[in-house]
């Protein structure tokens, strides 16, 4: 389970495995996703009270790895990335809510490594008081390649 904490709000995101369905259930502060596992492909997200609010479905007649290498949810924001750049297309998940899942996702992994909780900046996101985790929280590149921003 990985928690993070914002001004005002926060986000739980805790992932398991369904069974007999084959697939995730997906938890947040806002609702939940059950993502489909063997023999679909896709989710349904809920709100609080449990109401299916979206699906996000293929074609279920086909396995999911009959059709796709790698995971469809992925290979599907990925499509939606590139053509929103190349041809202006709406992004279906805004990039800030991208950062924030990715960087819950990173710090859980950071926490999971060092076996213990971390405290965050609920400003900027980065570790507080924990040099040996913020070791973690970059890398460094090989000449010439680390990314400019």
């Amino acid at each position: 389970m990985a928690i993070r904490r914002f001004p005002g709000r926060q986000i739980v995101q805790r992932d398991e495995v369904l069974r007999p369905h084959f697939g995730a259930g997906r938890y947040g502060n806002r609702g939940s996703a059950f993502i489909y596992g063997d023999g679909g492909s896709g989710y349904d997200v809920y709100d609080l009270n449990g109401k299916r609010t979206g699906v996000f479905k293929d074609d279920d007649t086909t396995p999911f790895y009959d059709k796709f290498d790698g995971d469809v949810a992925t290979v599907a924001h990925f499509a939606n990335f590139i053509a929103a750049i190349r041809k202006g297309e709406k992004l279906h998940a805004p990039i800030s809510q991208g950062n924030i899942v990715v960087t819950t996702l990173q710090l859980s992994n950071i926490a999971w490594e060092l076996n213990r909780e971390l405290q965050l900046d609920p400003r900027d996101g980065k570790i507080q008081n924990d040099a040996q985790a913020m070791k973690m929280w970059s890398r460094e590149y090989e000449k010439d390649w680390a990314p400019h921003f």
